[in-house]
């Protein structure tokens, strides 16, 4: 099974729920939420051409932002994921795209128009019940992929 999907970032002071990735998991058929990081940033990993959201947690100085990966379960071929990967990597101008979780949920964003990327929608109204005012604070950076 392939992952493709975003990182989160929000502030640390909005996740309240110490087990926000056991009942989002628990209750999510096909997305997962994976590598959740307190004051940690957010990095790129380049891997065959193509870019990659990641998070590490960051031992220098304390960042007040949380991230976490938002990610799809898909039951597509390797090739497929890497194809999804590089259109979002084409999409950003060779960077990755970062935009407010709003824009996607109002079907504003350019990746509202990636299949693979439709049911995050829905992930990002159920984190919004978990996370007071998700939606309005948080950003994503895309893409996230899980291929290996």
């Amino acid at each position: 099974m392939f992952y493709v999907g975003v990182r989160i970032e929000i502030n640390s002071r909005s996740l309240k729920n110490e087990k926000l990735q056991e009942i989002f998991n628990t209750n999510s058929n096909n997305t997962k939420i994976l590598e959740l990081y307190r004051n940690g940033k957010i990095t790129v990993n380049k891997k065959d051409n193509m870019l990659i959201a990641c998070g590490k947690i960051d031992d220098k100085s304390i960042s007040n932002l949380t991230n976490f990966s938002v990610l799809v379960a898909l039951e597509k071929p390797r090739e497929d994921i890497e194809r999804v990967v590089k259109i979002v990597n084409v999409l950003g101008n060779d960077k990755l795209i970062k935009e407010k979780v709003k824009t996607f949920v109002l079907e504003q964003s350019i990746l509202n128009k990636i299949s693979e990327f439709s049911q995050l929608k829905q992930s990002f109204i159920i984190l919004n019940e978990l996370i007071p005012h998700f939606i309005e604070t948080a950003w994503y950076y895309a893409p996230e992929a899980k291929i290996e």
